[in-house]
């Protein structure tokens, strides 16, 4: 029901099949060019692939923006997302702490790189042999992050604290006010059939438009969180970042994984007191 009062007009073409022409270009073209040209020697490769990888997540935030104005819906209530998405979702898509928390693990993982290339190549053991078919360059981007990168990070992380929060309270705001006035309406009408349906018809177009602006700006903090990253860190930086995000969203679908997860999911406790 809460789908049906949040649609607009349609659109002639539904957006989960867009997402899957879009992911099948992400899985099968773009994620295997951007890991061969992590082993090329050519820098101007890899920035290539870092580019066209980069443009195609920011065209998938533009296709966005464009399906809410139609049918803000299906984004909102995508019942196309698979059980091991949804968790990941925030208002219509993936939470933008996915990328902070991404670029974390790599600045994280930096103290456990060795000093020297002289000792990779003498300690290099069984978890460590993939430096051996890696440029050096890729192997040790994370090594030591600059003090601008985690400055800007910091930032970004900063602006996230506020604007996530800011955002969840409009949610709230919008829910309850389109509950309050959907009530008063109701009862003003007294059953009314023809005239409830105008006034509540009113009631849901004013907290439609509210909730299209808030996809919107939700999408906009996504996209510029992403651009603020790639931005922030150096092509090699970035390629390790990008294989990261594309190899999780790819992952997160993987039939065998989502049945999985199925499977293993913990069925709720019927609660034991006798009032309940």
């Amino acid at each position: 029901m809460l789908k049906g009062l949040f649609t607009r007009k349609k659109s002639s073409r539904p957006f989960k099949d867009y997402y899957s022409d879009w992911f099948n270009i992400l899985k099968n073209t773009l994620l295997p060019l951007l890991r061969c040209s992590i082993s090329d020697p050519s820098p101007t490769l890899l920035s290539t692939h870092v580019e066209m990888l980069h443009h195609h997540f920011q065209s998938y935030y533009h296709a966005l923006d464009l399906a809410s104005s139609h049918d803000v819906a299906q984004l909102l209530f995508p019942d196309w997302r698979n059980s091991l998405e949804k968790p990941f979702l925030w208002l219509g898509d993936f939470h933008p702490y996915l990328f902070t928390n991404l670029i974390r693990s790599f600045i994280n993982e930096t103290d456990k790189y060795i000093d020297d290339k002289d000792d990779v190549l003498i300690n290099v053991g069984g978890e460590n042999c993939e430096f051996f078919d890696k440029p050096w360059e890729i192997a040790m981007a994370w090594r030591a992050p600059s003090k601008i990168l985690m400055t800007r990070i910091d930032q970004v992380e900063c602006g996230l604290r506020l604007m996530v929060p800011a955002l969840a309270n409009r949610v709230r705001k919008a829910q309850a006010g389109l509950v309050e006035r959907m009530v008063e309406d109701w009862v003003w009408c007294q059953g009314r059939k023809e005239t409830a349906r105008t006034v509540i018809g009113e009631a849901v177009a004013v907290e439609m438009e509210e909730m299209v602006s808030l996809f919107l700006d939700a999408n906009r903090l996504r996209r510029s969180v992403l651009a603020e990253i790639i931005s922030a860190t150096s092509v090699y930086q970035a390629a390790l970042f990008l294989l990261g995000l594309a190899q999780f969203l790819v992952g997160l679908r993987d039939p065998a994984l989502v049945s999985e997860f199925e499977r293993c999911k913990t069925p709720l406790n019927k609660p034991s007191h006798p009032a309940l």
